[in-house]
């Protein structure tokens, strides 16, 4: 089952029934786009040269405003988690230790955080620092003692090592995360048969992942030109 749903995800969500949901695993906008400086990507297969800095509106937040929004997330995550799901989600240093507490107020069981490490980051145009190289992310529980960690898949450090998207894989959506990364993350804590939820969907990768993987996907996206992705790569294996 594939269900993709056009719409603010703190309102769309609210349409998913409780206790229906066996891996919420998402990466909502947060903020990285503040003083950002255009970048441009020529790693494609056409040789076309295409900006990835991140200027997008959807990614400019004050504090307090990404804060609410995640306080909100984590409230419906919680709801609509299965006794044993799980709760991935990408953040940044800044807000970390906000977000961690948000979880555990919840009543939630905050696991551990996890590392994306990038192993062709993006160069560093100023000069004036080192390139950024790594996205964190966490892993919870909505109850202690009843998780699905699939330990039966052999030990995994929590650092995870992969390029950037490139090439035919690569959409015009400038945080995509890759297929591989998602279907780890999914291996980990699903199987087949259980049901993904993506709030921030995106370009659609962690619907692909799931389809992919044998898993019902529930996917909301705000943006249309993102959506139209989305569908796209999960419905028709199309790559854009």
């Amino acid at each position: 089952m594939i269900n993709l749903i056009q719409g603010d995800c703190l309102q769309k969500i609210k349409d998913i029934p409780d206790s229906s949901v066996d891996l919420v695993l998402t990466d909502p906008p947060y903020n990285i786009a503040e003083g950002a400086v255009p970048v441009y990507d020529t790693r494609y297969k056409d040789g076309v040269s295409r900006k990835i800095g991140l200027e997008a509106e959807w990614d400019k937040f004050s504090d307090e405003d990404f804060l609410s929004l995640i306080g909100q997330l984590v409230t419906e995550t919680k709801r609509v988690l299965k006794p044993s799901g799980t709760f991935y989600c990408f953040t940044s240093d800044r807000y970390l230790s906000d977000i961690r507490r948000m979880v555990r107020s919840s009543g939630m069981v905050y696991r551990q955080t996890c590392v994306w490490i990038k192993s062709n980051p993006v160069p560093q145009v100023r000069k004036v620092k080192y390139m950024h190289a790594t996205e964190l992310f966490f892993l919870a529980h909505k109850e202690k003692g009843h998780d699905s960690f699939r330990w039966e898949n052999g030990q995994h450090c929590n650092c995870f090592y992969h390029p950037i998207v490139g090439g035919h894989e690569r959409t015009k959506h400038p945080t995509q995360k890759p297929v591989w990364l998602m279907e780890e993350l999914i291996k980990y804590s699903t199987k087949e048969g259980d049901t993904v939820l993506d709030p921030f969907m995106g370009s659609g990768t962690t619907g692909v992942a799931a389809k992919k993987m044998n898993r019902n996907f529930i996917g909301i996206e705000l943006n249309e030109e993102y959506m139209g992705f989305a569908k796209a790569r999960i419905n028709n294996g199309v790559l854009i």
